[in-house]
């Protein structure tokens, strides 16, 4: 773990936790290669989950968060946001997840505005079966609350993170990759 990033995780979760009196259920391993795939409800998502894993982590984004501001690119950049712009993104991704690094998706590609989870992308299929490493699935509950809401604990902000899910018996058809699909956003769904 980086000093930076070591130091602004400090900052972040016990900011989070005095804020927000946030709970969080289960946890990452501390070693080793693998991908957490999380729900997505609310720009604060990424974050949330890089305060909660206890871990420096990598994010795949949008190429449109790096577009619309020099300064908010930056500043995503310094905090391990990897721009996804066709198959570059994923080329990235899978040289980080072979030197042992965490990489965090979301799988449902943006941000689900009325709270229901939307379909799943196949990068984490491709990603996880192409690699032959495990998925965390993570679920964030009350991130799109009013943040009033949550300081007030009207609403409790939780992160879930379940079991590992081995990519192991899935091959890289696409048949295979919806059956992880699936499989994933089931597991996810479970986390609620």
């Amino acid at each position: 773990m980086t000093i930076r990033w070591f130091i602004s995780w400090i900052l972040l979760f016990s900011l989070l936790k005095l804020l927000t009196g946030i709970r969080i259920n289960g946890s990452v391993p501390k070693k080793g290669s693998f991908i957490i795939a999380c729900n997505h409800t609310s720009f604060f998502d990424p974050p949330i989950v890089g305060a909660c894993a206890a871990r420096e982590i990598h994010f795949l984004a949008k190429i449109d968060l790096f577009e619309n501001s020099k300064v908010f690119a930056r500043l995503i950049k310094a905090y391990n946001a990897i721009p996804i712009s066709g198959i570059q993104g994923l080329r990235t991704a899978m040289k980080l997840l072979k030197k042992g690094a965490v990489v965090v998706i979301f799988p449902e590609g943006t941000r689900s505005k009325k709270g229901h989870m939307l379909p799943f992308n196949p990068g984490v299929s491709y990603l996880a079966t192409n690699l032959g490493i495990p998925v965390i699935p993570a679920y964030i509950a009350n991130s799109n609350k009013r943040f009033l809401r949550l300081v007030l604990r009207s609403d409790r902000l939780k992160i879930s993170f379940g079991a590992p899910i081995s990519p192991v018996g899935y091959g890289n058809k696409r048949e295979d990759m919806e059956r992880f699909s699936q499989k994933l956003k089931e597991e996810v769904l479970k986390l609620r």
